[in-house]
């Protein structure tokens, strides 16, 4: 596959000298300038009123419309010229001022199928117009197979519509075509930026990544006969493509899409960052399926990938237990039950500290009981809860319940302290913190007694607004720990830079302690840079004795694991303590 830029390249060689009326009352001479450059032929209106009839009277298909210093007037001329050019299978691209860049949805509405934002530069102009010209063949090429219904577009992002995408995913089908596939592609964290910058650099945003899309699907595989990009949701997009491409093509073609999100984005003074996950379903793979079935089972699969690392990738796979589309209909029904009549449960698995012996803490595990499936695991739950879009609730609820469980412990577990796992979904809540403090308000329960466990994953995502929303957990005293170290992306140059209290070691580098000398010095240093931070060293997965000497042996403050205990249930973790009868250490801050 090609780099973007030399698809764009290529797509400029394509357009060369093609006409491009320019409708412009203040920088018509500057506007023609770029269009030379980027090897197209200028053709100028000065006049607003005049720019409908100059448009039908010219052999064009190519419209820029200037609307810096007349947004009004701009606007009115590209509303006005709007259908004529769809008609023609055309694009518009909408220039607008700085000042003016909460204008871009309306830009869109009146008809724009690509904006551009002052300030930019030729090149910026000459990428916007040899995408307008992808967008223009794209269209002839529609309508030439009799795909009409595709020239109405997505009037954000200029992409087709999810309505259109079941549409085509269709006749696709009909026709038998080879190697249809589906693939669902999720934003993630844009809702905090909606939040946090509004959203009008949300809009923005969105046009950008669809942008990026679109040069990464230009530079497609050769055997692709096929293929369409389509927004369906707020941030959610969709792929499809059909002809002689295998299972690996598809799903090289779906991680280049995701891996496009890994570039930040400026939109204007600010570089925004954004992780991306994908799912992908199979014709094929599942032989029968209709249109609207296959773009639905991409979607599970995409539920599933977000339950995963930054950058995932999942298929949507079939079992003999049945099918997973159905089941998982079914859970998702199940699970709104269990959040109201108490089906989700809590363990609580304690933690041990080196070499003192006293428990110190305990995390806190969730399952859920199905009354059909019985004990269904975490994994389970919070993909369904990701399909269902109940991940935001089910963490709010999980948090709820554990603080106001904990608040009630007496005896010698009346002073450990409570670890709750939060994910990167919970960190992007607007409410996050507003929610989190009512509840430790409610329950009375002591903000220096609370750990809240994150991943490097979540943290990753947008270190800088994850580092300010958990530092001012930390000044009123919650700790963070940070959970799993030892998978993703791992290293002791960004240990330093989170803002982490509890360094917790995934069981991976703990089973390193007890392999080879190789492997124990690793991690010995790990944990001795941990400390020297100042982190406090957990070490998880510890499963027998040899494994906890040798968590001692290496420094590390605590322990984690089936030699300590398994989860347990609220009275389990009573008994325990108070059958170990260990002296608890004092409570810090």
């Amino acid at each position: 596959m090609l780099p973007g830029t030399e698809v764009l390249r290529a797509m400029m060689t394509r357009a060369t000298n093609e006409p491009v009326l320019i409708i412009s009352t203040r920088y018509a001479d500057d506007v023609a300038r770029m269009v030379t450059e980027a090897s197209m032929g200028p053709r100028i209106e000065r006049r607003a009123d005049a720019a409908a009839e100059r448009f039908q009277s010219e052999p064009v298909r190519m419209v820029v419309v200037d609307c810096r210093g007349a947004l009004e007037l701009g606007l009115g001329v590209a509303k006005s010229l709007g259908p004529a050019v769809e008609e023609r299978c055309g694009a518009m691209l909408v220039m607008l001022s700085r000042t003016d860049g909460e204008s871009v949805a309306a830009a869109r509405e009146a008809g724009a199928t690509g904006v551009l934002v002052s300030p930019f530069g030729g090149e910026a102009f000459a990428n916007a117009l040899a995408l307008a010209v992808r967008h223009a063949d794209r269209l002839e090429n529609a309508a030439s197979q009799g795909d009409r219904d595709i020239l109405i577009t997505d009037r954000l992002t200029g992409l087709a519509t999810g309505k259109q995408l079941n549409e085509w995913v269709s006749r696709q089908l009909a026709k038998g075509r080879s190697g249809v596939f589906v693939v669902a592609i999720g934003v993630g964290r844009f809702a905090q930026i909606n939040a946090a910058y509004g959203r009008d650099v949300g809009d923005r945003l969105l046009g950008a990544l669809a942008m990026r899309m679109s040069h990464i699907v230009d530079a497609r595989h050769e055997g692709v006969d096929a293929c369409l990009l389509a927004r369906l949701a707020a941030a959610e997009f969709g792929f499809a493509l059909a002809g002689d491409v295998s299972r690996d093509d598809a799903e090289a073609l779906a991680r280049q899409l995701v891996e496009g999100f890994s570039r930040p984005f400026a939109i204007d003074d600010r570089l925004i960052h954004l992780s991306g996950r994908a799912g992908l379903a199979s014709a094929e793979a599942l032989p029968g399926s209709d249109a609207m079935g296959l773009v639905h089972r991409a979607g599970v699969a995409l539920a599933n990938a977000r339950g995963r690392e930054a950058g995932a990738v999942a298929w949507f796979e079939t079992s003999p237990g049945g099918d997973p589309l159905t089941r998982l209909a079914d859970l998702e029904s199940d699970l709104h039950s269990a959040m109201v009549k108490g089906g989700i449960t809590l363990m609580f698995q304690p933690q041990l500290s080196v070499p003192g012996g006293s428990i110190m803490g305990a995390e806190a595990l969730v399952r859920w009981e199905h009354p059909e499936f019985g004990q269904l695991s975490a994994t389970t739950l919070l993909a369904t809860a990701a399909s269902a879009e109940l991940a935001l609730e089910l963490g709010r609820y999980i948090r709820a319940q554990a603080i106001a469980t904990a608040a009630n412990w007496t005896g010698p577990e009346a002073r450990l302290k409570l670890s709750l796992n939060v994910t990167a979904a919970d960190l992007a809540d607007p409410l996050f913190i507003e929610t989190l403090a009512a509840n430790l308000a409610q329950a009375g329960f002591a903000p220096n007694r609370l750990v809240l466990e994150v991943t490097e994953d979540a943290l990753i995502e947008d270190m800088e607004a994850a580092a300010a929303l958990l530092d001012v957990l930390r000044r009123d005293g919650v700790q963070v720990a940070l959970d799993d170290f030892g998978t993703g992306y791992s290293s002791l140059a960004r240990l330093a830079k989170l803002p982490v209290d509890i360094l917790k070691l995934d069981r991976s580098l703990t089973l390193c302690l007890s392999g080879t000398e190789r492997e124990r010095i690793l991690v010995e240093a790990v944990v001795a840079a941990g400390r020297r931070l100042g982190l406090s060293v957990i070490a998880e997965g510890v499963e027998d004795a040899v494994q906890l000497a040798a968590a001692r042996a290496a420094g590390c403050d605590g322990v984690q694991g089936f030699c300590v205990a398994p989860p347990l249930d609220a009275a389990g973790l009573r008994a325990f303590c108070r059958t170990r009868q260990m002296h608890l250490p004092a409570m810090g801050g």
